[in-house]
């Protein structure tokens, strides 16, 4: 008992010594109040995506930086996620976190299975809710929004048309398209025809934000078709 109650103080102390590291001289923040909620999701669903697995950890650094976050927005912006336990610091590091079990299960029914894209984070009634917000980029199937659903496109040619974009994309879209390439391979492999539609309407959502580099995906899966 007295070795466990010294661990915890330990850790106890740790945990308040990284916290005066992480915000010792923090920069002035960029982002207004409004901006707050979008960016949590969009933070948030990254962590998990990188992550792919609750516990596992991962570091986030050059993502705040290729946004223009400094190291006061990204503490804003996550300060929500940390609270409700759907996510962790991990080490010492500034800019290292894993994804939480109950965060998990949030992305598995919110990210995964809907294809959601633009979403903000908001805590609601004691509890913590992520909320579909401006997406009218349809699932691969289920009939929402106006985007195609891959069903007429054949599917090679979709994985090799993002892993060709992929090359020309910024870092953060690059790394998505090869995801989502792999994961439309394995899936059309294993002749698994639900988790076929949840890749396309994941794609499909990548090209409602994604950069001008993905014009080869976008002429199979063309916006309003």
């Amino acid at each position: 008992m007295v070795i466990a109650l010294l661990c915890w103080a330990l850790y106890g102390l740790f945990v308040w010594l990284r916290g005066l590291a992480h915000r010792w001289r923090l920069p002035r923040p960029t982002l207004g109040p409004g901006q707050l909620e979008m960016c949590q999701g969009q933070a948030f669903r990254e962590i998990c995506r990188r992550a792919r697995n609750p516990g596992t950890p991962v570091v986030m650094t050059v993502y705040f930086a290729e946004r223009g976050w400094n190291r006061a927005d990204a503490l804003r912006i996550l300060a929500e996620p940390l609270k409700h336990d759907l996510i962790k610091v991990r080490g010492w590091q500034f800019g290292r976190y894993s994804v939480t079990r109950k965060g998990w299960t949030e992305y598995e029914s919110k990210f995964i299975w809907a294809g959601g894209e633009g979403v903000n984070i908001s805590a609601a009634s004691g509890g913590f809710l992520v909320a579909n917000v401006n997406s009218p980029q349809a699932v691969a199937h289920g009939g929402y929004g106006n985007r195609a659903s891959g069903s007429d496109v054949p599917h090679q040619r979709l994985i090799d048309a993002l892993r060709t974009d992929a090359a020309a994309a910024p870092t953060d879209e690059a790394v998505r398209a090869r995801e989502y390439a792999d994961d439309l391979d394995s899936a059309v492999e294993a002749n698994d025809a639900d988790r076929t539609a949840r890749v396309l309407g994941r794609i499909n959502a990548l090209l409602t934000t994604a950069t001008a580099a993905f014009t080869l995906t976008r002429e199979l899966l063309p916006p309003g078709a």
